[in-house]
């Protein structure tokens, strides 16, 4: 499994694919409160729609340039609509 949970954190690792978008949804609706450790090397698009809807936050690197780019700052910016 990619998505971990441990205690106030969510963390993300290996390939997280489509099927974990659920899982991450799940852990973020138990425990807004928890942030999320990126350490994923691939992170599917449904996972990042979790993210940007949740607005949680956020450590670590996104894996890619492009998500760093345009999709950690719709996260990091919770005041403002996506």
């Amino acid at each position: 499994m990619t998505v971990t949970v441990e205690e106030r954190e969510i963390r993300l690792t290996g390939r997280c694919c489509v099927d974990e978008a659920e899982a991450l949804l799940s852990a973020l609706s138990a425990s807004p409160q928890s942030r999320v450790v990126l350490a994923a090397e691939r992170i599917h698009t449904a996972l990042w729609q979790v993210l940007v809807a949740m607005r949680p936050t956020v450590i670590g690197e996104a894996p890619d340039r492009f998500s760093a780019d345009h999709i950690l700052p719709l996260i990091a910016h919770k005041d403002e609509p996506p």
